[in-house]
């Protein structure tokens, strides 16, 4: 009997103590074991977002992730979204999607120490319902409005083709597209400028690039004259008289790099008898110029003389 209250006596001695040591030690237990490495496994779900008026025919098998780290990094990973999400190109046309998955694409929460260890399966195909494709034309709908001085020498778009990809029913109604409505003011030299497409028409249509890039050149518009161009006379009614002067300066208007180019060749001045011809009758005078320079005679008629028997 005396064993058996020294037994009884011995265990609860100083049980405070015993308690807060037993309690310690799991404590100590419990973190040794949340700093070792471990992994687990994550079902995954995967979502593809498709284009535009396009169907997955097939959809997607779910994917596994193995993920390693310490057990307390484990824990923290309980509430995060367990989904892969990948994005087709809208300007992909065939049936068969191909991807890759790498570590990039789970979406694991910031500040954790974890790593990705596998990925099953890594390849992946999404089969999609069948669609057409096309090139068509790209209209710009720019205007450019040069400075007071200038005009607009050259204008140009690239590219000059955008790709359709679509229904066949819908692709079969677009001929071109055209970009924005677009207004460049107060231009004074090189210009570049990206400019949308406008893709409202296109319903369910895809379109590739969705914007091009204009590019062009204004230059100065100056004058200047052009000295002794002979006149030349327009059908008959001139028999026996001659023209005086038989020489007119011209004066040419355009832009500065082709007008500095013109010669007395470049433009034809042409007489053209106003009434009968005789003594106090004249002719007027029209020029003809390169397009896009404007040019007038100085003077803009000119008499008739007489010829002589030697003329």
């Amino acid at each position: 009997m005396s064993a058996r209250v020294n037994l009884g006596q011995l265990v609860i001695r100083n049980w405070p103590i015993k308690l807060a040591a037993m309690f310690f030690a799991i404590m100590l237990y419990v973190a040794v074991a949340a700093q070792q490495p471990l992994s687990q496994t994550f079902a995954m779900r995967l979502a593809v977002v498709i284009p535009p008026g396009r169907t997955v025919r097939q959809q997607p098998a779910g994917v596994t992730v193995v993920i390693t780290g310490t057990g307390s990094e484990i824990l923290k990973l309980r509430s995060f979204p367990r989904v892969i999400r990948k994005v087709i190109p809208d300007t992909f046309s065939t049936s068969l999607w191909r991807t890759q998955l790498t570590a990039a694409d789970i979406e694991l929460p910031k500040g954790i120490g974890v790593q990705i260890a596998d990925i099953r399966p890594r390849d992946v195909e999404i089969l999609l319902d069948s669609v057409g494709h096309k090139d068509v034309r790209i209209f710009p709908r720019v205007k450019v409005e040069a400075e007071s001085g200038y005009v607009v020498r050259g204008l140009s778009i690239t590219p000059s083709l955008a790709h359709l990809v679509g229904p066949e029913n819908s692709l079969a109604k677009v001929d071109s597209v055209t970009t924005l409505p677009t207004v460049l003011s107060s231009v004074n030299g090189p210009f570049f400028q990206t400019v949308p497409i406008d893709t409202a028409p296109l319903g369910v249509v895809r379109i590739s690039p969705k914007s091009v890039r204009m590019a062009g050149e204004v230059t100065a518009i100056i004058e200047r004259s052009i000295a002794g161009v002979p006149i030349a006379t327009a059908a008959s009614g001139f028999t026996g008289f001659g023209l005086t002067p038989e020489r007119v300066a011209v004066t040419v208007r355009g832009p500065e790099s082709r007008v500095n180019l013109l010669t007395r060749d470049s433009v034809r001045v042409v007489a053209h008898l106003v009434g009968k011809a005789g003594p106090g009758g004249y002719a007027r005078l029209t020029v003809s110029a390169p397009p896009g320079i404007t040019a007038h005679a100085v003077p803009d008629s000119v008499g008739l003389k007489r010829k002589t028997g030697r003329g």
